[in-house]
């Protein structure tokens, strides 16, 4: 049974116990000794390690092994971090591999369910057709249900991606609501295959790390084809419509700096596009909360994903990650623009 977690580690104290092996990196330090620097993970967080003088140590393990570690907790630049005294191999067998990586809070089977449903309620047509298609498919509904949303920026677990894309699939039938001339279901296909390449461009059934494939076209290109395949088994899908899809997925990222071939064109790829990073950003600052929630002073520690500290909610506003919503069925739309509260 695994003895401590990364959450409950605190700077000042000392742990044995086992993590999984995220990263591991032979560096030479300014004095010319040899140093592994590694990031180990289990299923609270990750959290980085040095092993000074490595070259007199025993290293036979890898990234993605399952190692037990005597260490002590410090603080560097603000973030705990484990300073090693012994580290070794443990038998796959002697462990739990739930232990070590990182699941939703939330059951991904109801929320494969609950997009089902929401699909079914879309009016008859080829994008129900596409989806039916894709989402019914046993291998893409399987990774679909268990993929991380993200190597470490958001979502970054067992069932992130399906979190992240039910968050997603609420939102934008609520803005919708919101702007009637909207197309409310090329928009809710777009959330729904913006990230469908995620299930081939990431390996997560131990530690997550990126597929060759995934390192050479990544997931928004592999995206694309996933979904062309599936657009090719559609008799008289309309060309028109597939260009618009594309677009979206292409376009998802937002800025051509940010990954995206193109630019969002249209208004639906605007609405996919600023959604995902809205949903994304917030998620993000949830799990920076959490991860300092017992740091003193005002702001957070370095958000790598965000580039910045953030100042801590007040205490009676502690957030929490906000719950997935699939609508059982869209709202009617308003007859005009009208602001709603």
């Amino acid at each position: 049974m695994k003895e401590a977690y990364i959450a409950d580690l605190k700077p000042g104290t000392s742990v044995s116990t086992t993590f999984l092996v995220r990263a591991k990196d032979r560096k030479t330090a300014r004095n010319g000794s040899a140093y592994l620097d590694l990031e180990f993970q289990d299923t609270t967080g990750t959290i980085k390690g040095k092993l000074w003088d490595c070259d007199s140590a025993d290293l036979d393990f890898e990234a993605d092994d399952v190692v037990r570690v005597a260490a002590g907790v410090e603080l560097y630049q603000g973030n705990p971090q484990l300073s090693l005294r012994k580290i070794a191999k443990v038998r796959e067998a002697d462990v739990d591999l739930a232990d070590y990586l990182p699941h939703s809070a939330q059951d991904p089977d109801k929320l494969f369910q609950g997009l089902l449903k929401r699909i079914q309620q879309m009016p008859g047509g080829p994008l129900q057709t596409l989806l039916l298609g894709i989402f019914n498919d046993p291998e893409i509904a399987r990774k679909y249900r268990q993929a991380p949303a993200a190597m470490s920026y958001h979502h970054a677990f067992i069932g992130g991606l399906i979190e992240h894309v039910s968050s997603l699939a609420g939102l934008g039938d609520r803005l919708c609501d919101h702007y009637p001339f909207l197309d409310r279901e090329l928009i809710l296909a777009g959330l729904l295959l913006h990230d469908l390449g995620k299930i081939e461009e990431l390996n997560f059934s131990r530690g997550f790390t990126y597929s060759t494939r995934g390192n050479l076209i990544g997931h928004i290109s592999m995206g694309v084809e996933m979904v062309r395949d599936k657009v090719r088994e559609i008799p008289d899908f309309p060309p028109e419509l597939w260009d618009r899809l594309q677009h979206i997925i292409l376009s998802h990222h937002g800025r051509l700096e940010f990954g995206s071939p193109k630019e969002p064109m249209f208004m639906e790829a605007l609405v996919v596009s600023y959604l995902d990073d809205i949903d994304s950003k917030l998620e993000a600052m949830v799990e920076q909360y959490a991860a300092d929630k017992d740091r003193p002073g005002d702001f957070t520690a370095r958000s790598r994903p965000l580039g910045r500290e953030l100042l801590k909610p007040p205490a009676n506003q502690e957030p929490a990650p906000a719950p997935a919503s699939t609508p059982a069925r869209p709202a009617v739309p308003a007859k005009s623009g009208t602001l709603k509260f």
